[in-house]
């Protein structure tokens, strides 16, 4: 929502620039309204920081029952939401699962929630995603130059073949991604960003 307010390699070790991108990050809110007021026709609500301790948020939920037009306003509804990346937060989501995503998010970025989106892990499987999540790229082949970068491959590829017969010989990056995401790898375009992710994890 906008509003306004696989594989692992070692690193080469010639310090190669990285292709991976850092996404920026964005707070988790969820914007909590009266149950009564809305039904009455009303709005009476407010956006909530998610990355709050849960005691916190309900205060907040309670602060803003405390300005509704309707008598002995109890109940509320979340409206909407930001920062929690393809997942979608319902209506009557459970503010336990609201404040872990939140962590996450807070902790990983966007990335975090794209992948409980996508996995539909349980929350005690949340924690792989650290060994699952392999980076966040301008494009699928960005991830194929990290890959190539990483695993040394040109440089292989100069000290084993003759000067004269090299300019001859590449790396085909297509087919590399193509063989990888065949059981490596899985990705996702978020936010004009591929999420690169492993496929065993």
């Amino acid at each position: 929502m906008n509003h306004e307010h696989a594989p692992s390699w070692n690193t080469p070790e010639n310090n190669q620039p990285s292709h991976e991108r850092q996404p920026e990050k964005t707070t988790p809110a969820i914007y909590v309204s009266s149950l009564a007021d809305y039904v009455n026709g009303y709005l009476t609500g407010e956006w909530i920081d998610a990355t709050q301790d849960i005691d916190t948020i309900r205060e907040e939920i309670q602060a803003m029952l405390a300005t509704s037009k309707s008598p002995a306003a109890e109940e509320y509804t979340i409206h909407d939401f930001e920062g929690f990346g393809t997942l979608r937060i319902g209506e009557y989501e459970d503010l336990d699962r609201v404040v872990a995503l939140a962590e996450g998010v807070a902790k990983h970025g966007e990335a975090f929630a794209c992948w409980v989106d996508y996995t539909n892990l349980d929350p005690e499987d949340w924690d792989k995603f650290e060994d699952a999540y392999l980076g966040s790229y301008d494009s699928e082949d960005a991830y194929a130059e990290h890959l190539i970068e990483e695993m040394n491959l040109e440089k292989e590829l100069d000290d084993t073949i003759p000067e004269f017969y090299r300019s001859y010989v590449t790396i085909d990056k297509k087919k590399l991604l193509r063989d990888l995401m065949h059981g490596s790898i899985w990705t996702m375009d978020f936010d004009g960003q591929t999420l690169v992710f492993n496929s065993h994890i």
